[in-house]
């Protein structure tokens, strides 16, 4: 990889790794998903950049239908002495939840969700996305603080029972 090549990549590099004690996963039915706690990614924004509002933010416009509430979403980072920005990314929930009555959180989890999808672009947890987070690849006890993560042999499942045990028992 050439000098600038590595440049680019510095950032993506920094926020790529994800610390499975901040993950979960969801059966939506077609699959599971591996979801991201959305505080987790808000430390690693201010751990690489700053607190919000000094060394990065993020504005989102909500558009509603009828039926959906759509979130775009738009960050913007300071990087070397100068703000630089993305966005906007969208994402869509349903204002009503199965039972009829209105889903107050929709407009939350419109916003988190083109959040997570905008903070990926940039690297942040890009191991999840790139599907090198599961099958395999990750054990909790060998995750440290600066982001590095060992590889290791164990199954999915495995890997995804030792992440709800761990966060049961705190």
């Amino acid at each position: 990889m050439t000098q600038i090549n590595k440049k680019n990549m510095e950032i993506w590099e920094q926020l790529s790794k994800t610390n499975p004690k901040y993950t979960k996963p969801i059966n939506k039915g077609w699959g599971t998903i591996t979801t991201i706690d959305p505080m987790y990614q808000i430390k690693m924004m201010t751990n690489q950049f700053g607190p919000i509002g000094k060394g990065w933010s993020y504005h989102v416009n909500y558009h509603y239908t009828d039926k959906l509430i759509f979130a775009e979403v738009s960050i913007k980072y300071c990087l070397d002495a100068e703000w630089r920005e993305f966005g906007p990314v969208c994402s869509v929930a349903p204002l009503g939840k199965n039972n009829g009555k209105l889903d107050d959180e929709a407009p939350k989890k419109a916003m988190t969700d083109a959040l997570t999808k905008a903070f990926s672009h940039i690297g942040l947890c890009a191991d999840v996305f790139l599907n090198e987070f599961d099958g395999n690849k990750y054990v909790i006890d060998d995750f440290d603080d600066q982001n590095s993560v060992k590889k290791t042999t164990g199954s999915t499942l495995n890997n995804n029972v030792a992440n709800i045990k761990r966060r049961q028992n705190g």
